[in-house]
């Protein structure tokens, strides 16, 4: 940890003890306070002696707000029965020593409104007091951050093994560090001819030539105009460079911590600066140096190890850039080969002359090609969003994030995160699964992986591609000192001898990810030209396909032959497929095909839960949660775990799953709890009732409500994740079975085509005028050109080109990818008006799932507490809470 971040632990900290002290004094006052009240209370026999004392006395006590209670308005305060007002029951007391009808009942319903007061405020001091506590525990535990993984993989399919937790993890990580060091320190010669050959293969034709001479002379001017740069670092450059670096996982999080310190001072920025642009303008000097970079394996946020350098910040800073400024400007040169339509192949056939003619003469329209069409939208899609994807479409994107992003949704960018890209993908591979099985009754998907693709890629691969498309040799020769990283292993605080990497690139590096991503468009224009003008959706490399089994047929062969060539290897364990039969598709990879714990049935084409996945997943969670030593530590690892890895890996709820797979999603959670906790009796079956009991055992508090668990920090709760409610709040907005679009569509697709027939047999065709205007047959002239047809066409032909001339299959497609929204939980009258009294947050203030779990709490809530605050927000220690709130959560085993 950096000085200055250790400074402002320790201040945090300070406060922290001094706002418990300060807790710990007002409880005891008010409790001895209460005592000697209640106690003259209960002395007095006289009902209204007993009010006024009550009312006295109460309205003295300070409550969480620090104004005196009879400084309070009326709707500061609520009741067992409503809004409670001292002032009035001061008055009717008056009242009520001269009049004789002021009921004695009332007396009472007032004395007891007055102790439920006071109760309430020993109710918030209590739980304020235990919150402390809780806060205490959470400090002196640090596991929850550093416990060490108990399993170690470098295998997210690895299975689970049955040896001690230790062994286990040494033996895999020195595997790893034996794996890294085969394939890095020992180059692998591909063949340059023949991947050039197949590269000359793929741009056949004059238009492709041409296009390919626009590429190369493009690239050209790209590393010419760059070499040229004067001073391009600056103030604003650093900013951008730096926020990139604290997204990705290169640098330790100490490291990070020194570059958020640099953000902050403009005289360090100005001096780094230039630095960076004397290194520049000495650009082809540069080198790492002789002293080595120590690489050694690092745990990330998934589990898996990978084996990460430990380079200079300032080299850091400066190869970022580079990086971001070739992959931005090379993915925009290679997006002109996607969109040239006489290089780039449609999968769809194009209309022949006659056909069109025909849809002009029988509809009036061909919308052939049109941007209402299905296929213009998936190839929009394909080039926005998976085209390239790890690369960034401007400098000022920064970054797409590390290999294994995680990065939650609702940035201020309109970029798209890598987790919605993918999330974005499932969507689509489920709702075309079900357009192409509605039209043609089978489909073929396939999905692979290339395995250990970073370590693995070979120089000569890298550098024959770069070369193909143009790279200037200024730039192949600073690449090739870029990948000759000197490196040295790091083994238990040991460093070996300094040796080149003579292959692979360095992980979470934007010129590894820009060289990555160059050498993979290679599988994607053989794909598209070898099979038919498909489509390869791949995050880097991820890879899927689906279509008719002839191209996945097509597709896997052009990807199995490309990957060869260039050196790489498919990893088969991640390679599934799922399609009509092996004698007709025989080629395919006989593995499933999985997102998460999501399966795809081959028999009914659903996705369907795993639950063996989800177990094994379980038992690894409850190691975790039992190995906990801290309340918040148990919910952080619960919310991390349950709340967000689980919540992905089911896959987002939407039309193309239905509500189905929604209540799988509940009915799976009801399991993994009974799972977790079902064992102990005495704890429930719910993570609420385990909570509950941890902290009667270790605090001697008991009958903790709801409201405490589940609330958010702001108003005093410990913000745990409830599992069902995400689920519960979307699923009546989705369709109950995701073949209902489809069916519909049909439907509508029967009734026009009997339309556009009655029209026809009714006014006669569409001929084109003089003028070159499309108008009915009665009113052309002798000019018109074309002939007519007597028989109107067939449902078969008017259905041949639905993914071109369809604009109700485009919106059946978007229906079935969309996800529901929100459908917010009703808020009754009582909770309204306790909100409206809440001073630090609003109803609007919070989220979906909070609105209905407040709801849900809230007759214990208002009854217990008086409004919705458990604890009063000046009394919660919020900066130390969110300093430890930010440390993220480490799953321990990859499985």
């Amino acid at each position: 940890m950096s000085s200055s971040a250790g400074i402002l632990s320790q201040t945090l900290q300070s406060i922290t003890n001094t706002k418990i002290s300060e807790l710990r004094k007002q409880r005891e006052t008010f409790a001895a306070l209460k005592s000697k009240l209640l106690a003259s209370v209960d002395a007095t026999t006289d009902q209204k002696a007993r009010v006024r004392i009550l009312l006295a006395e109460v309205g003295g006590c300070t409550p969480e707000s620090g104004r005196k209670l009879e400084e309070l308005q009326d709707h500061d305060i609520a009741g067992s029965t409503g809004n409670l007002s001292l002032k009035n029951i001061r008055r009717f007391l008056e009242q009520s020593q001269y009049d004789p009808s002021v009921p004695g009942p009332l007396l009472k319903e007032w004395e007891h409104e007055l102790r439920l007061l006071l109760d309430q405020r020993t109710r918030k001091l209590d739980y304020a007091d235990l919150y402390a506590r809780l806060l205490t525990e959470w400090l002196a535990d640090t596991s929850a951050a550093t416990t060490p993984p108990p399993h170690a993989s470098t295998d997210e399919n690895a299975e689970p093994s049955g040896e001690p937790f230790e062994l286990v993890a040494q033996t895999k990580l020195q595997q790893l560090r034996e794996m890294f060091e085969s394939y890095v320190f020992t180059p692998l010669e591909t063949d340059t001819t023949a991947i050039s050959s197949h590269l000359n293969g793929l741009f056949q034709g004059e238009d492709a030539a041409k296009a390919l001479r626009a590429l190369r002379d493009e690239v050209r001017n790209i590393g010419n105009e760059f070499t040229a740069s004067s001073r391009p670092f600056d103030h604003d450059l650093l900013e951008l460079c730096i926020k990139g670096l604290l997204k990705n996982d290169l640098l330790t999080e100490n490291k990070k911590t020194l570059l958020t310190d640099f953000l902050q001072n403009k005289v360090v920025l100005t001096e780094i600066a230039d630095v960076l642009n004397m290194r520049f303008a000495s650009l082809d000097t540069w080198g790492w140096g002789d002293t080595g970079i120590s690489v050694e394996p690092r745990k990330q946020l998934n589990g898996k190890y990978r084996v990460m350098m430990d380079e200079d910040i300032l080299q850091a800073i400066f190869l970022h850039y580079i990086g971001l400024w070739w992959s931005v400007n090379m993915k925009e040169a290679l997006r002109r080969i996607v969109q040239n339509n006489k290089v780039w192949k449609k999968l769809e056939p194009a209309m022949t002359r006659d056909e069109k003619y025909r849809r002009e003469y029988f509809l009036g329209k061909s919308l052939a090609d049109s941007t209402q069409s299905l296929a213009w939208k998936k190839q929009s899609d394909y080039e926005t969003d998976y085209f390239l994807a790890q690369l960034p479409d401007h400098v000022q994107a920064g970054a797409r994030g590390g290999y294994d992003d995680e990065e939650e949704r609702g940035t201020q960018t309109k970029l798209k995160t890598p987790l919605q890209i993918r999330e974005k993908l499932l969507l689509q591979i489920a709702s075309e699964l079900l357009i192409h099985r509605a039209q043609h009754g089978t489909v073929a998907v396939v999905q692979s992986d290339i395995q250990w693709f970073y370590t693995s890629l070979s120089h000569s691969t890298i550098f024959t591609v770069l070369r193909y498309f143009g790279m200037p040799e200024t730039w192949i020769a600073f690449f090739k000192k870029y990948l000759e990283t000197p490196l040295k292993m790091v083994y238990e605080a040991e460093e070996s001898e300094v040796r080149l990497r003579k292959r692979g690139v360095p992980i979470a590096h934007t010129i590894s990810n820009f060289m990555a991503e160059v050498v993979l468009f290679v599988l994607d224009l053989a794909v598209n030209q070898e099979a038919q003008g498909a489509l390869l959706y791949r995050l880097t490399d991820d890879l899927w396909i689906w279509g008719s089994p002839e191209t996945a047929n097509d597709a896997w062969k052009a990807i199995q032959h490309s990957v060869d060539l260039l050196g790489l290897t498919i990893n088969k364990r991640k390679s599934g497929s799922v399609h009509p039969g092996k004698d007709i598709c025989p080629d395919l990879p006989s593995g499933d095909v999985k997102w998460g714990f999501l399966k795809l049935d081959s028999g009914t084409g659903r996705w369907l839960i795993d639950q063996s996945d989800v177990d094994r997943h379980s038992q690894q969670l409850k190691r975790q949660l039992n190995a906990s030593k801290s309340v918040f530590s148990f919910i952080q690892i619960w919310n991390s775990c349950v709340g967000r890895f689980f919540k992905r890996a089911f896959g987002q709820p939407a039309n193309c799953f239905g509500r189905d797979h929604v209540n799988m999603i509940l009915d799976t959670h009801k399991r993994v709890q009974e799972q977790l906790f079902g064992e102990d009796c005495s704890a429930g079956k719910s993570v609420t009732d385990h909570l509950r009991n941890i902290i009667a055992e270790r605090f001697d508090v008991h009958d903790i409500p709801d409201a405490f668990l589940y609330l958010p920090e702001e108003l005093g709760g410990l913000a745990l994740c409830n599992p069902f409610v995400p689920f519960l709040v979307v699923r009546d907005q989705l369709i109950k079975s995701s073949v209902e679009p489809m069916e519909h569509f049909f439907e509508v697709e029967k009734e026009q085509y009997k339309n556009a027939q009655e029209s026809f047999y009714a006014n006669g065709g569409y001929v084109v005028n003089s003028q070159g205007n499309l108008v009915r047959t009665t009113e052309r002239h002798s000019s018109f050109t074309g002939g007519g047809d007597d028989e109107f066409m067939s449902m078969a032909e008017y259905t041949r080109h639905r993914t071109t001339t369809s604009t109700d299959l485009k919106f059946t497609y978007v229906r079935l990818c969309r996800t529901p929204r929100n459908d917010e939980i009703k808020v009754s009258a009582d909770v309204s008006a306790a909100m409206s009294r809440a001073a630090n947050l609003k109803w609007h203030d919070l989220n979906s799932d909070q609105k209905w779990l407040l709801q849900l709490c809230s007759s214990q809530l208002l009854r217990d507490f008086g409004g919705v605050n458990i604890v009063d927000k000046g009394l919660l220690p919020l900066g130390v809470m969110t300093m430890l709130r930010s440390k993220k959560v480490t799953w321990q085993e990859v499985l």
